[in-house]
């Protein structure tokens, strides 16, 4: 689980990285994650949030792997997850 949390936040972590007037905060970008109605929405839009808030491609395995944690983690809620990601050892992975 803990390996799981730490790929995922290597794609999600970059909200939190921000100023909170520059970008959305990381529960609201999770939030939008988790607003889309499919597992591909779900998918898609985490590639959108982690593009917008870092300015970054993530590679198909990494996506996989957040998508996954999202899918496994999804009914805890928008605040949970980006805790979770908030505590990885990945929070460097988009600070300039």
């Amino acid at each position: 689980m803990n390996k799981l949390c730490i790929l995922a936040g290597c794609a999600l972590m970059v909200f939190g990285m921000v100023p909170a007037e520059a970008k959305p905060s990381a529960v609201a970008a999770v939030s939008a994650v988790l607003s889309r109605p499919t597992p591909a929405a779900r998918k898609a839009e985490i590639g959108r949030q982690v593009a917008m808030m870092c300015n970054l491609s993530l590679s198909g395995g990494d996506l996989d792997r957040a998508s996954a944690f999202i899918e496994a983690n999804r009914a805890r809620g928008a605040h949970w997850v980006a805790e979770q990601i908030s505590r990885s050892e990945l929070g460097d992975a988009c600070s300039d």
